[in-house]
């Protein structure tokens, strides 16, 4: 079956099929955001992220300043929605020849600004020539403090959660790839831009551009009644149909609930788009979604509810529609 057919998260499920976990140091393997090792008096959790380009990061646009900030965040993403700590950090390369040292000196230094800000150690890695563009595979190594939190716990009644206001940074995509190397017209956040025929302000624009280069994932405080979680990284619709999946279940959204920032809102109207869509599908927001009682109480964002069976959006008037786990898959 050819993989634009069976798709990414199909591979995955054959895969989880083909290496069932059966040794005992296994607690969690293929299927989640990061596996989970049984060590004495410790959980070990392990994950592996890559960024390739052309499919995943544009230089025309990006910097390896930020290229390095977010090759970093998005492995410690997968370790905090497992409600662990990162700690190690190895760094592997895939690197054009005709690329300049300094490139590489200033995707380390996104590296190691946000490697301070968690206390990560880059304990090693690999470097080697790639003839198809700049590659980047990261393996972070964390630890659960206590149990590790897995996307299989979701119960009927749960409410369901995130931690930020979601679509900024696929509209923060949106615009960098109309823009190009436009953005850096932008000096100023007091000055205007134009953006497809239309009128924005700098700071509205580079406060997205950055939520997409630059993301900052941050660890959910008090996990001790969570049931389940996940980062946002596929769409919310994507991430939480993991969830569904893993803890069969349903869910329910509310339209109105859906958290988004002022800048989405405002750049959105302007550009004649749904910001709801980009929330909805958009992904690599970052972000935590998990699910708690319906009395957790925490500054999250209650969006929704876990049901039985069926997964529904609810607008404002009270018009249900069902949803499918839309969102960014590779091979599809």
């Amino acid at each position: 079956m050819k993989l634009s057919k069976l798709g990414e998260f199909g591979l995955i499920k054959k895969l989880q099929k083909k290496f069932p976990c059966i040794s005992s140091d296994v607690l969690t393997g293929i299927g989640d955001d990061a596996a989970v090792l049984n060590v004495p008096d410790k959980n070990i959790l392990v994950t592996s992220d890559m960024l390739i380009e052309g499919v995943h990061f544009d230089l025309t646009y990006t910097t390896f300043y930020q290229l390095g900030h977010k090759f970093l965040a998005v492995n410690i993403s997968d370790i905090l929605a497992m409600g662990g700590n990162p700690k190690h950090f190895l760094v592997s390369l895939g690197i054009p020849e005709n690329c300049d040292a300094d490139n590489i000196y200033d995707l380390y230094s996104g590296i190691h600004h946000i490697s301070g800000k968690f206390g990560i150690t880059i304990v090693g890695g690999d470097t080697c020539a790639s003839k198809q563009g700049l590659v980047l595979n990261g393996t972070l190594i964390g630890n659960a403090a206590g149990r590790a939190i897995t996307r299989s716990g979701a119960q009927e009644g749960d409410g369901i959660f995130v931690t930020d206001t979601l679509g900024d940074s696929a509209m923060g995509l949106f615009l960098l790839m109309h823009m190009k190397k436009q953005i850096r017209s932008c000096k100023s956040r007091n000055t205007r831009v134009n953006v497809l025929g239309k009128t924005l302000a700098c700071r509205d624009v580079l406060s997205l551009a950055y939520k997409h280069q630059l993301p900052q994932p941050a660890p959910l405080k008090n996990t001790k009644s969570v049931t389940s979680m996940i980062d946002i990284s596929d769409g919310l619709l994507a991430d939480l149909g993991h969830i569904c999946d893993e803890s069969k279940t349903g869910a329910v959204i509310y339209k109105e609930k859906i958290p988004l920032s002022g800048e989405l809102l405002s750049v959105a109207k302007k550009l004649g788009r749904d910001p709801v869509d980009f929330a909805l599908k958009g992904g690599e927001d970052y972000v935590l979604l998990f699910t708690a009682p319906m009395n957790y109480r925490t500054p999250a964002y209650r969006i929704g509810e876990i049901i039985k069976k069926g997964r529904y959006i609810i607008d404002g008037s009270g018009r249900k529609t069902r949803f499918k786990a839309e969102g960014y898959e590779h091979f599809k």
